[in-house]
């Protein structure tokens, strides 16, 4: 696999270099360099793993969380509202990013969501235009409804329209896990039983609803289609796209030219160096795809950020930007666990910690069987509404206490402008709830995964939280990480929705069909039938919740004076040729998992880039 060495970095000058070879950055380079007279550079911290099993095969979620080599291991300041709890914040540190360590989960935000991002004033960023480009990066390849049928799920009409031929010629494989599993269907039914539909149009703007859940998963393969083998590796042989991997961004190179700020380069570190930094020339643009953790350390070291964050540091001023590293949002989880019976026809990836069984199965997969070929079925995406008789009590509260904060002037204007639009997207009953079964041990409390044991998780996530973080440098030390406070639970609303998700996860596992499927010794492991008040339920949460790996708004999208570090071209504000390219550039976050957003953002950075938006 032909990559750049250190040597033709330091002695070449590129027209673009890319800070991140990740999931927004690999598209983005993928792009820009189908003009053959155009040189990109991109800069990446981790290596290839482009034949790893533990990143290839699906079915082993999580193996390569926590381990350097596949991840940056970021962690969280103590949460103050969360009984002090610190959060693994895990990112992916390789050729592909996060898209090469996820769950491979694929689904888009509601029409509503990105339509916020207009209204806060980015023109032409709405569903209409942002759908082309997530649609661009991906070819979909619908499931086999028979199979789902013959278990005795049901697909309304809407759905089999839906589902009739591979839709797009993207590089990203959009399919769904062949191993159809007996007890995604239990739970596709007892979601029915319970009220909630078919979503109408999950990959279309409108998954309200029960969603046979796609994922980024090859169909001939069963393997992960992730960014390093759909937008690097079939486009690695063109000599103008330039990879130099275990290359850490630590500054940017800057000089002022008429009152503007212009990137003529990149300082780095390097893995074959003993602590030297070496820079990388760049004649046209640099663009931060570094992502929503790291992009505004990288602008931050650079002298680009708040004055008061810069001078704690010693950090030079270059150019004052309030907004870099503010306005963090992130989605939180909190799981209920229900063990299952024995004797029920029902695979999971526990089994898989058993040493003989994994080898059992990896066998199986290459006849495209067996556990490492199965997958996330059955989601849920839903209105608070929908899920609790709560609801509207919870919301109606939450505005009148915002409203009440905002005629005090607790909160900056451009975030109270956000607010509102939260609000009514509550009260529109536009999905912000999330619930994913999963057929393996995935929580917390004291009962741990055994081999023999079967376990059924509901992972019950918040998507639309009203806590704000900051992610800021603490050190000029590029080796340092920077520190981390998403905030969590700092609003009581985003406390409130969470419990009404969980409660409703357990509704779930007291639902037939699905809970003649579990253990009636306990019925439910975590949080435990000793977890049951209000009060208790809270302070389960502020325990064992976790985060979701979907964190925006580092490096804003948003007018300047709203305290936006880009404008609607992802130019940072006061630079002439810098831009940014990645999930830090969302101004409000979304109710779905964020891959589908980051390639959307890489492929539109590139018609932005070349004048085609």
């Amino acid at each position: 696999m032909p990559r750049i060495e250190l040597k033709d970095v330091i002695s070449h000058s590129f027209d673009y270099t890319i800070i991140g070879g990740g999931t927004a950055g690999l598209a983005l380079a993928a792009r820009l360099t189908e003009d053959a007279e155009v040189s990109v550079l991109v800069l990446e911290a981790g290596e290839e793993n482009l034949n790893d099993p533990l990143v290839l095969n699906i079915g082993q979620y999580g193996r390569t969380l926590g381990r350097k080599e596949y991840d940056w291991c970021s962690m969280t300041t103590p949460q103050v509202n969360a009984n002090d709890v610190v959060f693994r914040w895990s990112r992916g540190r390789a050729v592909g990013g996060s898209s090469a360590i996820n769950f491979t989960a694929f689904n888009k935000p509601s029409r509503e969501d990105v339509d916020a991002w207009e209204k806060l004033g980015n023109e032409g960023w709405n569903w209409d235009k942002f759908d082309k480009y997530m649609q661009r990066a991906t070819t979909y390849t619908p499931p086999n409804l028979s199979e789902i049928e013959n278990m005795g799920g049901s697909v309304p009409d809407i759905v089999k329209e839906l589902c009739r031929e591979p839709v797009g010629n993207g590089p990203i494989q959009v399919s769904h896990p062949p191993l159809p599993t007996d007890i995604g269907v239990k739970a596709q039914q007892t979601l029915q039983n319970l009220g909630i539909p078919m979503a109408p149009a999950p990959l279309g703007g409108d998954p309200n609803g029960v969603v046979i859940g796609p994922a980024t998963i090859n169909p001939k393969t069963i393997l992960r289609s992730f960014a390093a083998n759909a937008y690097w590796e079939p486009n690695s042989a063109r000599p103008n796209f330039n990879l130099l991997t275990g290359a850490v961004a630590q500054r940017l190179v800057t000089t002022e030219i008429d009152g503007e700020l212009v990137v003529t380069g990149v300082e780095f570190s390097h893995k074959t160096g003993s602590g030297e930094t070496y820079t990388a020339k760049s004649s046209k643009e640099v663009i931060l795809s570094a992502g929503t953790l790291m992009t505004p350390q990288i602008l931050e070291l650079s002298g680009i950020g708040n004055p008061n964050v810069l001078h704690k540091v010693g950090i030079p001023v270059k150019l004052a930007l309030e907004g870099v590293g503010e306005n963090v949002q992130d989605h939180i989880i909190c799981n209920v666990v229900f063990k299952l019976k024995d004797g029920v026809p029902v695979e999971t990836f526990d089994t898989l910690h058993n040493p003989e069984a994994a080898k059992r199965y990896k066998a199986l997969l290459t006849k495209g069987d067996g556990s490492y070929t199965a997958g996330i079925k059955i989601s849920l995406f839903a209105p608070l509404s929908s899920l609790s008789d709560e609801a509207d009590k919870i919301i109606s509260s939450a505005r009148t206490q915002i409203e009440a904060e905002i005629a005090l002037a607790k909160y900056s204007r451009e975030l109270a402008e956000q607010y509102m639009i939260q609000l009514e997207k509550l009260e529109n009953k536009v999905p912000t709830c999330e619930i994913i079964g999963f057929p393996v041990f995935f929580g917390g409390g004291d009962d741990p995964p055994v081999a023999v044991r079967r376990h059924y998780s509901m992972l019950c996530s918040a998507n639309s939280l009203f806590s704000r973080g900051t992610i800021h440098i603490a050190t000029s030390d590029p080796q340092v990480q920077p520190t981390i406070d998403p905030h969590y639970f700092e609003q009581e609303i985003d406390l409130q929705m969470l419990r009404e998700i969980v409660r409703f996860g357990r509704k779930m596992g007291n639902t037939a069909p699905l809970k003649n499927y579990f253990d009636e010794t306990p019925v439910e492991i975590t949080p435990g039938s000793d977890v049951f008040t209000d009060e208790e339920l809270t302070n389960y949460l502020r325990n064992n919740a976790s985060e979701c790996f979907h964190t925006t708004g580092s490096a804003s999208m948003l007018p300047r004076e709203k305290g936006g570090v880009v404008n609607t071209n992802l130019k940072v504000y006061g630079t002439k040729n810098l831009r940014v390219a990645d999930l830090s550039i969302v101004p409000l976050h979304f109710g779905s998992h964020s891959q589908s957003v980051a390639y959307g953002i890489g492929e539109m950075a590139a018609d932005i880039i070349k004048g085609l938006a």
